[in-house]
C-alpha cells in the first residue's frame, strides 16, 4: 500500500515516505499521544496475501521486541489497520553505513569504533538466541549516538544453549520460511554455510561482520565478481588481500582479526561477537595486540626491544608473529599513542607543525591543549607509557627539534623560542607574527628556517638568536603566490619547501644557497626527508614516500604507499605526519565529523540536513528555504560551498573549487559572498548563483573572512588578519567604489561579527587575555563598545526579535535580550539548555521564525583520537 502525508495508520499520522524495499515501505510518522516522531514499517501490498511474508513480518516484530540494546533499533509497537500490518520503531536519524562507504573507506579509528558497536549489537542478539543473517552496510545506521543495527527481517532463532557445529556437520535448514537449500541474505556478505543452504548460527553473523569490517577499513568489498556466480566462488574458495595491503602501517593483529572472521569453516572463526568486540576495542585503545609484532631474531638496535617490552607490559598478551624479516632488518613495530589525560591533540590545526619526532626517532614532541583552551608542549619517549609537559612552553602552537635532539623549538605569542629538555629554560630566538601559523626546521649548521602560513616569505635566523633574515619570497610577477613549509636536508644548508602559484598549483622546491630555487616534483603537500633516501608527503588523504637522492636533489621512481589515511588539507599543503631520520613515523589519520542538525530552543533534536561531514560554516537564507554551508571535500580536505534546498531535500554545489571556499553570506538578487583561496590567503569574492560569475570584492590581503551583511544588504562587516597576526574588524559598502573602513582594531582577535536586526549595532567575540568575551558596538559609530556578558562564547547569532543567542564556552546555549532603540539596553542572560560535553556546537544559525536553530554538531573529534606510530618502517622492497 502507498500512504500519503496526513493519512493515518492506527493512531499514527504519516508525515513522509522514508524508503521502500521488497518487504514494504517505511514512513516517517508522528505519534500524537506521546508527541514524538517514529518510523512505521508497513508490509508490502504485493505480499499482503502471502502467509510466508506475513509470518516473516510478525517474526521480525517478535525478534526485535526481545532485544534492548543501545545499538539495536527499538521496537515501540505492532499494529494492524484493515489488511495492513505494521511495526512502529524509533526514528533513527543519520546515514546508512552503505551511503557512507560510497565516499570511500572510513578513518581507521572510526572503523574500529563502528565495528565494535556492531559486534556489541550482534552479541546482544546472540545472547537472546537470535542470529541476524543479513548483516550488511545497508542495515547499519550511523547516528550521533553511535551505530543502530536495523532490519531483522531475515533473523531466525537458534538454540543458544546447544553446542555449535562445524561446516562439515551442519544440517540442512528445515522447511519453514526458508526452503531447504534456499539462499537468504545479501550475497557479498554471506557466509559459505548460507550459500550452501545450511544452518546459520552466531558465527554466520561473524563472517558478515568480517566482510563489513574489511570494507570499512579498505573501501573495497572483501568478495567481488562480475556475476553472482563469481561472487559465490570467491566466498567459497578465495581470501581477500590483507587489510595491511591497503593500509601498510595498520597493526598485524587487525589482519588476523579480520582473517579469522572470514574463515571458511565456522569452527575456525571467532566463536562469539563479544570476543570480536573486545579485540576491536583493544586495538582502538592501543592496549591490545595492536602494539605487538615479532621482534627480529638478530638484535640490531635497542629501540625495537624497548618498545616491544613497553607495549607487552601494557597489553599483557602474547606476541603475534608476522612474516620473518630479512636478516639484519628489524621488523616494523606499530602502536597507537593517545593524548595525555585531560588533554587533546591539536589535530585541527592545519597552519603549524604540531607533531615532531626526534631525529633518532626515540621521542615525539607535540602540541596539546586542555579544556580551557590552554596549549603547551609535551614529550613522549617512545619507550615509555606517559608523556610529560615541557615547562615554560605555554601558548605553544608549533614544534621542531634541534639536530642533536637535546632541544625543541616552538612558536608562542609573537616569539620563536627554544628550550633544553634537561632542566632548560626557554630562550627567545626572534620575533614572529603573533597568532599565525608557523612552520620551522632546525639545520645541522645551527640555523633555523621558518615561514608563516600566509607564505609571504621564508626566513633564516641563527638558533643562538638575532634578527631573522628573509631568504625567499614569492615572485608574484612569475605567478608565485606563496612559499612555506621549509624542511632542511641532512647537510643543514639546503632545504625543501612548498611553492604555490596564483592558479593554485603547488610544487616542491629545493633551495640551495647561491643557486636559483629548483623544482623537485609537483605535489600539494609539505615534505620531510628521511633515510635511506626518501621524501614523505601527503596526497589525496594518504601518506606516500618517494625515492630521493639528497646529494643531487633528484627524485626517482614511483610513489610508495605508506598509510592509506592521513589528515590532509591541500589548500595549505598540510599533512598531519612526522618522520625521523631513521624510519619512525607518527601520523594523525582521523578527521573531524559533524552533523548539520535542527534543534528547538529547548535543545530537542528536530532532524538533520545533509550527510555527515567536516563542516565549518552554516547559514540559513533570509526566507528560510535554503541552508548554505562549507564542507570538506573527500580526500583533499579542501572546503567547498553548497546549499541544501529544504523544500526538495536536494543539495547543490555552489563554489567552483577545487580549492577552499568558506563562510557563505547570502546577498539580495541571487548572489553570495564568501572567502576563496586562490593561490594566496583567503580573499572575499562575490558570486552570481545564476551565471556562476565570480568577482573580487576586495583586493588580496593577508586573510579575509566575510562575517555578516547588514539587514539592508548594503554593508559588509569582515575580519582581516593584520601584520601582527591578529584579526581586526572592517566594514565595506557593497555598492562599489568604496574603501574598507576600520571598525574595531585592538590587540585581541575579533571573530563572529553580526549586525543587529535593525543594523544599528554589531556584536562580536573578542579573544581577550582572560578568555573570549562578547561585545556590542554601535554602527557605524562613533561610540564605545559594551561587554554583553562576563561569560566566554564560541559562536553567536541575533534573532529577528532582537535576542542575542550564543554558545558559551562551557557548552550552554544562552539567550540575552538586547534592545537597541531608543538606546542600547542589555537584559539578563538566560541559559536555554546545556549541550552534551562532546557535542558542543561549533557554529549555528537561526531560522527566520527564531524558534529553530541549525547547528554544526560534532560526531567525531579528531583531537581526541590516538596517533598511529610505526618504528623501523621501510618500504616492502627493503624487507
Amino acid at each position: 500500500m502507498s500512504l500519503s502525508a496526513g493519512s493515518k495508520l492506527g493512531p499514527y499520522e504519516i508525515l513522509s515516505l522514508l524508503g521502500a524495499g521488497g518487504m514494504g515501505e517505511v514512513y516517517k510518522a508522528r505519534d500524537p499521544r506521546l508527541s514524538r516522531e517514529v518510523a512505521v514499517k508497513v508490509l508490502s501490498s504485493q505480499r499482503m496475501t502471502t502467509p510466508e511474508a506475513r509470518e516473516r513480518f510478525e517474526r521480525e516484530a517478535r525478534t526485535i521486541s526481545q532485544l534492548s540494546h543501545p545499538h539495536v533499533c527499538v521496537l515501540h509497537d505492532v499494529g494492524r489497520e484493515g489488511d495492513a500490518e505494521y511495526l512502529v520503531m524509533e526514528l533513527v536519524e543519520g546515514e546508512t553505513l552503505s551511503d557512507r562507504l560510497g565516499r570511500g573507506a572510513l578513518p581507521f579509528e572510526a572503523a574500529l569504533r563502528i565495528g565494535a558497536e556492531i559486534a556489541a549489537a550482534l552479541g546482544a542478539a546472540h545472547a537472546k538466541g537470535i542470529v541476524h543473517r543479513d548483516l550488511k552496510p545497508g542495515n547499519v545506521m550511523l547516528t550521533r549516538t553511535g551505530v543502530k543495527l536495523l532490519d531483522f527481517g531475515l533473523a531466525r532463532a537458534f538454540d543458544a544453549g546447544a553446542p555449535v557445529i562445524g561446516l562439515s556437520e551442519a544440517a540442512t535448514v528445515g522447511k519453514s520460511l526458508t526452503a531447504a537449500g534456499t539462499i537468504v541474505g545479501t550475497l557479498s556478505y554471506m557466509a559459505p554455510e548460507q550459500l550452501e543452504g545450511k544452518n546459520a548460527d552466531p558465527r554466520t553473523d561473524i563472517f558478515a561482520l568480517g566482510a563489513v569490517l574489511y570494507e570499512m577499513l579498505t573501501g573495497k568489498r572483501a568478495f567481488t565478481g562480475s556475476s553472482s556466480a563469481t561472487v559465490i566462488s570467491a566466498i567459497l574458495t578465495s581470501d581477500p588481500p590483507l587489510v595491511s595491503a591497503a593500509i601498510p602501517i595498520s597493526p598485524p593483529d587487525l589482519d588476523r582479526l579480520v582473517r579469522v572472521c572470514l574463515a571458511k569453516d565456522p569452527a575456525d572463526r571467532w566463536q562469539s561477537a563479544h570476543d570480536v568486540e573486545l579485540q576491536l576495542k583493544a586495538i582502538a585503545s592501543g592496549s591490545g595486540t595492536r602494539a605487538l609484532v615479532a621482534a627480529p631474531r638478530r638484535r640490531t638496535t635497542a629501540l625495537p626491544w624497548i618498545v616491544a617490552a613497553a607495549c607487552a607490559a601494557l597489553a599483557g598478551v602474547a606476541v603475534v608473529r608476522g612474516r620473518a624479516p630479512k636478516a639484519g632488518v628489524p621488523e616494523t613495530i606499530r602502536f597507537s599513542m593517545s593524548p595525555p589525560p585531560g588533554e587533546h591533540f591539536d589535530a585541527g590545526t592545519v597552519e603549524n607543525n604540531v607533531y615532531a619526532l626526534s631525529p633518532d626517532g626515540k621521542a615525539l614532541a607535540f602540541v596539546a591543549f586542555a579544556r580551557d583552551g590552554s596549549r603547551r608542549l609535551w614529550i613522549r619517549p617512545i619507550s615509555e607509557l606517559e608523556a610529560k609537559p615541557v615547562a615554560g612552553t605555554e601558548g605553544a602552537r608549533t614544534v621542531f627539534w634541534s639536530p642533536d635532539g637535546r632541544e625543541v623549538g616552538f612558536a608562542a605569542g609573537n616569539q620563536l623560542r627554544r628550550v633544553g629538555l634537561v632542566g632548560g629554560v626557554p630562550v627567545t630566538i626572534c620575533g614572529v607574527p603573533g597568532e599565525t601559523g608557523i612552520s620551522a626546521t632546525w639545520g645541522r649548521a645551527g640555523d633555523i628556517v621558518f615561514a608563516a602560513v600566509q607564505g609571504e616569505a621564508i626566513y633564516r635566523v641563527s638558533a643562538a638568536g638575532g634578527a631573522a633574515v628573509k631568504v625567499l619570497e614569492p615572485d608574484h610577477a612569475r605567478g608565485v603566490g606563496r612559499v612555506n613549509w621549509p624542511s632542511f636536508l641532512p647537510d643543514g644548508r639546503r632545504f625543501l619547501y612548498l611553492s604555490r602559484s596564483l592558479t593554485g598549483a603547488q610544487v616542491v622546491m629545493l633551495y640551495e644557497p647561491g643557486s636559483p630555487p629548483r623544482e623537485i616534483f609537483a605535489e600539494a603537500s609539505r615534505v620531510q626527508y628521511a633515510e635511506p633516501g626518501l621524501v614523505f608527503f601527503a596526497r589525496d588523504g594518504a601518506l606516500f614516500a618517494r625515492p630521493f637522492d639528497e646529494r643531487i636533489g633528484r627524485v626517482s621512481g614511483a610513489s610508495i604507499p605508506v598509510a592509506a589515511r592521513v589528515r590532509y588539507f591541500s589548500s595549505a599543503g598540510y599533512g598531519a605526519f612526522t618522520v625521523s631520520q631513521n624510519g619512525a613515523i607518527a601520523l594523525q589519520a582521523a578527521t573531524d565529523v559533524h552533523h548539520l542538525s535542527w534543534f528547538d530552543r529547548a535543545g530537542r533534536l528536530l532532524g538533520n540536513v545533509g550527510p555527515p561531514g567536516e563542516y565549518i560554516n552554516v547559514r540559513v537564507s533570509p526566507e528560510g528555504k535554503r541552508v548554505y554551508f562549507s564542507r570538506a571535500r573527500p580526500t583533499t580536505g579542501a572546503f567547498g560551498i553548497s546549499f541544501a534546498d529544504l523544500e526538495t531535500s536536494t543539495e547543490t554545489a555552489v563554489s567552483p573549487g577545487p580549492d577552499t571556499e568558506i563562510g557563505p553570506l547570502v546577498l539580495p538578487g541571487g548572489r553570495i559572498l564568501y572567502s576563496a583561496v586562490r593561490g594566496r590567503a583567503p580573499q572575499i569574492v562575490r558570486q552570481d548563483l545564476a551565471t556562476g560569475k565570480v568577482d573580487e570584492v576586495l583586493p588580496f590581503g593577508t586573510f579575509q573572512f566575510a562575517d555578516d551583511v547588514s539587514p539592508d544588504g548594503r554593508t559588509l562587516v569582515f575580519s582581516e588578519r593584520g601584520e601582527q597576526g591578529v584579526f581586526d574588524l572592517w566594514t565595506l559598502g557593497l555598492s562599489g567604489g568604496g574603501k574598507p573602513v576600520p571598525f574595531v582594531q585592538s590587540a585581541a582577535n575579533k571573530t563572529d561579527a553580526r549586525f543587529s536586526p535593525d543594523g544599528r549595532f554589531v556584536c562580536y567575540i573578542a579573544e581577550e587575555p582572560g578568555g573570549p568575551a562578547i561585545y556590542v558596538a554601535p554602527f557605524p559609530g562613533p561610540g564605545e563598545k559594551v561587554r554583553v556578558t562576563p561569560r566566554g562564547a564560541v559562536a553567536l547569532r541575533w534573532t529577528r526579535d532582537g535576542d542575542l543567542l550564543f554558545v558559551s564556552d562551557d557548552g550552554h546555549l544562552v539567550s540575552v535580550p538586547i534592545r537597541t532603540a531608543p538606546a542600547l539596553q542589555i537584559g539578563k542572560p538566560v541559559d536555554l539548555f546545556a549541550m552534551p560535553e562532546k557535542a558542543v556546537w561549533t557554529s549555528f544559525d537561526v531560522a527566520p521564525d527564531g524558534k529553530r536553530l541549525l547547528a554544526i554538531v560534532p560526531d567525531l573529534d579528531a583531537d581526541e583520537h590516538p596517533l598511529d606510530v610505526a618504528v623501523n618502517w621501510a618500504p616492502a622492497a627493503a624487507r
